[in-house]
């Protein structure tokens, strides 16, 4: 058995180094991610007889699993994937968290098990890598069991009830992942969704500054520097060039294991707002991400003929496109970033709640504007989502790159359905990589666009 990390210090940064064990040397893991509020299960542990020597969440799982066994997965609350080692039983256990905000890949070769935080680690150690799925622990590489389930229950109450449940809910989730001794980043775009968490994130932290990134005389950018500019809040703004982006495009394509059109034009910007974020010395950002999903933010939903079922599509597919484009290109940086819209307590209620309280009168996202109405301006509240101009020129260089690299082999893209420039050379790109190719694209006309051509950058 062999265990090793590349560890990103945040908690009990002087002593929490890995693979850590227990103090006879019986259980051993190596962790990536954080559990929020760990101290509250330290403390119950404690109050059981068990002894620490760190202050760090690493060993909260150790002393967990030796007082509970596995079922102590199901008592955790963060964003996290690791692996654990029972040098007793000669048995390891992988898990990972409710969502897939944390990546676990696994690969198995002559009764070997390999497992890594990213697909790449473990090209040529077998004919096929999985993903651990999201809410889901295995041992010894067995069937995953299932700890988290997002339930199809609603809540029972008001509308009023069901915004000031939700709003309380979230403002936990920031607390929690603000409290840190560092100083904390949030990437803002001018939307609601980053406008929410930077406004709480600025009640619990005392050290808050906001990036935005975009092109010079960007709506999003207008929005961002007026909102900061009135709150007196620490701005950031980190103006694109298009040429820049398309430079990148293919060291993106290989750090975030993305093919897909959309994701890897939305990697290439997340990738220079994490850059910013790092060369501005933090360790520790926050997003808006996985709100749209959860709270019909796209217009796709006011379309289509289930929003429900749209809804759970979008959701249970985010560990492989929204939050794989955030840990990579976050962690690209050495930046880890939490998302408050994923707090497993804060996503099982939105998920719950009626279609109704979140896609009323034409108005996406109804339940989170209205708990925010009285803490941000209108301007922001009643904002419609909007993407990156099309006009910015950003299309343009993608596409003249495209036509420039005149990819030869198109057979994957031909198996794929992908037939447009843009989407060609992206998948070339993913396949010079060194990544195999796809069996299956990661989304679906009807669910992730409204047409087949749509996002493809058709010339």
């Amino acid at each position: 058995m062999s265990l090793g990390t590349n560890r990103l210090a945040i908690v009990d940064r002087d002593h929490g180094r890995q693979p850590q064990s227990d103090v006879d040397g019986f259980v051993e893991v190596v962790f990536n991610g954080e559990l929020y509020e760990h101290h509250l299960l330290r403390d119950e542990l404690e109050g059981l007889g068990r002894k620490f020597r760190t202050g760090s969440d690493t060993e909260v799982l150790i002393h967990a699993y030796l007082e509970w066994g596995e079922t102590f997965v199901g008592r955790l609350d963060g964003m996290y994937a690791f692996v654990l080692y029972d040098r007793r039983t000669r048995t390891f256990l992988a898990a990972r968290d409710h969502i897939g905000v944390k990546p676990l890949y696994h690969a198995v070769r002559d009764a070997v098990h390999y497992f890594a935080s990213e697909q790449k680690c473990l090209l040529g150690k077998a004919d096929h890598v999985d993903e651990i799925p999201p809410g889901t622990y295995t041992v010894d590489g067995g069937e995953p069991v299932r700890h988290f389930d997002l339930g199809t229950e609603p809540p029972g109450g008001s509308d009023r009830d069901a915004v000031a449940r939700y709003r309380d809910l979230f403002d936990a989730a920031v607390r929690k992942q603000t409290d840190s001794d560092l100083p904390i980043a949030v990437l803002f775009s001018g939307g609601i969704d980053s406008a929410a968490v930077l406004e709480a994130a600025r009640r619990f932290h005392p050290a808050v500054t906001a990036f935005t990134v975009g092109y010079e005389g960007a709506a999003d950018i207008e929005v961002a520097k007026r909102y900061c500019a009135e709150m007196g809040i620490p701005h950031v703004v980190e103006y694109l060039d298009h040429i820049a982006v398309a430079d990148a495009i293919p060291e993106v394509i290989r750090g975030g294991e993305l093919f897909e059109a959309i994701d890897v034009m939305d990697s290439c910007v997340a990738y220079f707002a994490y850059r910013a974020v790092r060369e501005h010395g933090f360790k520790i950002a926050l997003c808006g991400e996985g709100s749209d999903e959860v709270l019909a933010g796209y217009a796709l939903f006011k379309t289509h003929p289930d929003p429900a079922e749209l809804m759970s599509y979008r959701v249970r597919n985010l560990y492989r496109t929204d939050l794989q484009r955030v840990d990579r290109m976050s962690m690209l940086h050495s930046v880890e970033t939490r998302v408050p819209f994923m707090d497993r307590f804060v996503l099982e209620f939105g998920y719950r709640l009626p279609m109704s309280l979140k896609l009323r009168d034409g108005v996406e996202k109804w339940v989170l504007r209205e708990a925010c109405r009285d803490r941000l301006p209108a301007y922001i509240t009643d904002r419609t989502k909007s993407r990156m101009s099309d006009g910015s020129g950003l299309t343009d260089a993608v596409m003249e790159r495209a036509r420039r690299a005149a990819v030869a082999d198109r057979g994957p893209a031909h198996d794929l359905g992908i037939d447009t420039a843009g989407g060609v050379y992206f998948l070339s790109e993913y396949v010079k990589a060194g990544f195999p190719a796809p069996r299956e694209r990661y989304k679906r006309a009807g669910f992730d666009y409204p047409h087949e051509d749509y996002f493809e950058f058709t010339p």
